[in-house]
C-alpha cells in the first residue's frame, strides 16, 4: 500500500535536495514550469500541493505570488517555515497541514490560478481522485504542473545501474518500484497513462517535458558552478525533446482547464 508516512523524515528528504539530483529535479522542474506562470501582477494565488520542504513555495513567493502550501508532515512544513523565513517571504506563504484527498473539503471550486503537484502523486492511493480534485481547484485560465516518476526510465536506470536485465524487464510494467531514498514503494508512470489521467479530469495538456534524462548516469563528483550551468541547460534541452524526454527519470506536464468542461459547467 502507497502511503506518504515514510515523508515523516523530512531532514533526509532536505539533505537530497541538496545533492546534485535533488537539485537539479528542482531547478528543471522550475525552469520548465517559469514560461507558463501568470504575471504576478494579477495577484494570482498558487497551491503547491504536496510541497514538502518548500523548495518551490519559496521560489513561487520570491516573484512575489501567494503560495498555499499543503503537506501531510508537519516536519516537512517546519522546515519550509524556516526557509520560508530565511528567504523572507514568510508572509506570502501560507502553511497547511493535511493529505491531498481533503482537497475538495479544504478549498472552494475555482480558488487558484496554479496548482503545483510535484512528487506527490508517487504515494496516493488514486492518483486520478487527486487530479480531478486539482481541477474542480483551477480557475477557467488556470494552470497546473506535475511532476511524477517516468516508468520508463527506471527501467533504463535498472538496466544501467544494476545491470539486471531481468528486473529492468519486469520494470516495463511494474506499477511501482523501491524508493532509493527511503527504501519504501512508489508508484510509477507513463505517459500514455498520465495524459488518460489528466482528460478523464477535463485538463487539456499544453506542454510535456522530461526531466534528468541522462545527468544520473554521469560522475557528478565535481560538477558545480559552470559546469553544473551547463548540465542544466543540456538538460532542459533534451528535455524538450520527446524522444529524449521518453527515457528521463522524471516526466513533467503543464495543462490547463479545458475549454469545452466549461462550457459544459454553463449550460448545467
Amino acid at each position: 500500500m502507497l502511503e506518504t508516512s515514510q515523508f515523516q523524515d523530512a531532514d533526509t528528504y532536505s539533505a537530497y535536495l541538496r545533492t546534485f539530483s535533488g537539485r537539479l529535479r528542482s531547478d528543471l522542474a522550475w525552469e520548465n514550469l517559469q514560461g507558463f506562470l501568470p504575471a504576478p501582477a494579477r495577484h494570482p494565488l498558487v497551491l503547491d500541493l504536496g510541497g514538502g520542504t518548500g523548495v518551490m513555495s519559496v521560489r513561487l513567493a520570491t516573484m512575489e505570488f501567494q503560495v498555499v502550501l499543503l503537506d501531510s508532515s508537519e516536519e516537512m512544513l517546519a522546515i519550509a517555515q524556516k526557509e520560508a523565513a530565511a528567504s523572507e517571504v514568510a508572509h506570502r506563504i501560507s502553511l497547511h497541514k493535511s493529505d491531498a484527498d481533503q482537497l475538495q473539503k479544504l478549498f472552494e471550486p475555482e480558488s487558484f490560478d496554479v496548482v503545483v503537484c510535484h512528487n506527490m502523486l508517487e504515494y496516493v492511493a488514486d492518483p486520478g481522485v487527486i487530479v480531478r480534485s486539482i481541477s474542480r481547484l483551477l480557475r477557467k485560465d488556470g494552470l497546473v504542473s506535475l511532476l511524477l516518476r517516468n516508468r520508463d526510465g527506471e527501467v533504463l536506470k535498472t538496466a544501467i545501474k544494476s545491470s539486471d536485465l531481468e528486473l529492468a524487464k519486469n520494470s516495463l510494467s511494474a506499477e511501482t518500484v523501491v524508493d532509493s531514498l527511503y527504501g519504501k514503494p512508489l508508484r510509477v508512470f507513463d505517459l500514455a497513462d498520465v495524459r488518460h489521467m489528466l482528460t478523464q479530469a477535463n485538463l487539456d495538456i499544453i506542454e510535456e517535458f522530461g526531466v534528468r534524462v541522462f545527468s544520473d548516469y554521469m560522475d557528478s563528483t565535481n560538477v558545480n558552478g559552470e559546469s553544473y550551468r551547463k548540465v542544466l541547460e543540456s538538460e532542459l534541452v533534451l528535455g524538450s525533446r520527446p524522444q529524449f524526454a521518453a527515457i528521463a527519470r522524471y516526466l513533467q506536464v503543464i495543462a490547463r482547464p479545458s475549454s469545452t468542461s466549461h462550457v459544459s459547467e454553463k449550460r448545467n
